[in-house]
């Protein structure tokens, strides 16, 4: 006889989130323990698993990246090389800084302090490009993108650790 295998476990992503919220409206007496899950989840970051990630999301964009973004576009004028680099880059490092502020809006400050440190750190170990990426087209993107996520945690009220960005980011 052959083991079984779980249907839940062979939902998706999005079908679970369905049922979640199914399950989370016949039975409202588990909102309460849901809740404590999700804060429980969402509070825990490893910073240096971030960096990782956002180095690995900004390093391997390859070069022919490019090649459907570049030269004269109707209606956009001319599109230079850096400029599109720029904007595939950002693609990269978006969803790194739509988790970060969306911890900080909902108060889980550690976790998003982890976050902003982990995409600093991984901003930092970039900020020398990388040669045949999309980072040798934009020489200054990870400063630039750092000095940004150093001005959303001002304005998120995110208080950084300075001692540990300049152990982590001497330069």
């Amino acid at each position: 006889m052959r083991d079984r295998t779980s249907t839940l476990d062979a939902l998706t992503a999005a079908e679970k989130g369905e049922l979640l919220d199914q399950l989370l409206a016949a039975r409202p007496d588990l909102r309460e323990q849901a809740e404590a899950y999700a804060v429980q989840r969402m509070s825990a970051e490893d910073r240096d698993a971030v960096a990782d990630d956002v180095e690995s999301a900004l390093c391997g964009l390859d070069i022919e990246e490019l090649n459907g973004r570049v030269g004269y576009r109707p209606g956009a004028g001319y599109v230079h090389p850096s400029e599109a680099a720029d904007e595939i880059l950002d693609e990269a490092l978006q969803p790194f800084l739509d988790d970060f502020q969306r911890r900080a809006r909902l108060g889980i400050t550690p976790a998003a302090v982890e976050l902003a440190v982990g995409i600093l750190r991984g901003l930092y170990r970039c900020r020398d490009g990388n040669p045949e990426s999309l980072l040798d087209y934009s020489p200054d993107y990870a400063t630039e993108r750092a000095s940004d996520v150093v001005d959303q945690c001002e304005k998120l009220a995110i208080e950084l650790p300075v001692t540990d960005l300049l152990e982590l980011a001497p330069a």
